[in-house]
């Protein structure tokens, strides 16, 4: 298994698209943090602000950056990777070999994780630091509940667990994205094909809108009032989805 992660771990980053999101993704990333800075105050949403500090800084970045990494980058890579890679006969030539397809897509999988928190991490990092080099530190923050206030250590972990909650949306994200991709012959119609499973699920519910609006439900769910729910929702985008594209993948003899 290690093997299998490290070879497509390699070919991941021989591809092109990769590297050129990553570049792509921090230049989003400064740009966003240039536009904090001229602001004074951080917005939840159209009604609800707060003083932009050092503090909250991170966690207005990540508002900044979602749009990018759940409507473009995110899918782009996913895409890439279970669908682009196929179409370019990388993968014929990985599973010439006596490879157990499953072992393959979990390997894929992980690895897109692993590449979703390393853009999140950018994300966090960046916004420490030049939160705390521009804007101005404070004892106590509030978030959206304007009742409850959190000193520094406690406003750094409420923005951590907030990223923390993000990666669970693109995790799951990842898992749909695999199966659309096992359904849909090419990666533009793949990508079109995430596009109206996210939308679509919102008309199916809107405890489904997390997809398209993840960085929204999060602020609402931290601040104790989202109104559906969140967390069994997420798992069962990921956890069944992964099970059930694991087990197409293995069914399918177009990836033999």
């Amino acid at each position: 298994m290690w093997q299998l992660l490290q070879s497509d771990w390699q070919r991941m980053w021989k591809r092109k698209k990769t590297m050129v999101s990553l570049l792509l993704f921090v230049g989003i990333v400064l740009l966003d943090c240039m536009f904090l800075l001229m602001q004074t105050l951080g917005a939840f949403d159209n009604v609800s602000t707060v003083p932009l500090t050092a503090q909250n800084f991170p966690l207005f970045l990540l508002k900044e950056v979602s749009f990018f990494l759940v409507l473009i980058i995110g899918p782009i890579l996913m895409i890439d990777s279970f669908n682009g890679e196929y179409h370019a006969g990388q993968l014929r030539l990985v599973l010439i070999r006596p490879v157990s397809v499953m072992r393959m897509f979990a390997a894929k999988w992980i690895n897109l994780a692993f590449m979703m928190g390393i853009f999140l991490l950018v994300t966090f990092a960046a916004g420490e630091i030049v939160g705390h080099m521009f804007k101005p530190s404070v004892d106590e923050v509030v978030f959206l509940n304007p009742e409850r206030s959190y000193h520094k250590l406690e406003a750094m972990m409420y923005c951590l667990e907030s990223y923390g909650l993000f990666l669970l949306i693109l995790l799951a994200q990842l898992s749909l994205t695999g199966l659309v991709c096992t359904i849909l012959p090419s990666p533009i119609i793949c990508y079109l094909g995430w596009v109206a499973v996210a939308v679509g699920s919102m008309y199916l519910s809107n405890t489904f809108s997390f997809l398209l609006f993840g960085i929204s439900t999060i602020f609402q769910w931290m601040a104790g009032s989202y109104a559906h729910p969140f967390i069994l929702p997420v798992m069962v985008c990921m956890i069944p989805g992964f099970a059930v594209t694991m087990w197409w993948w293995n069914r399918r003899n177009w990836v033999k």
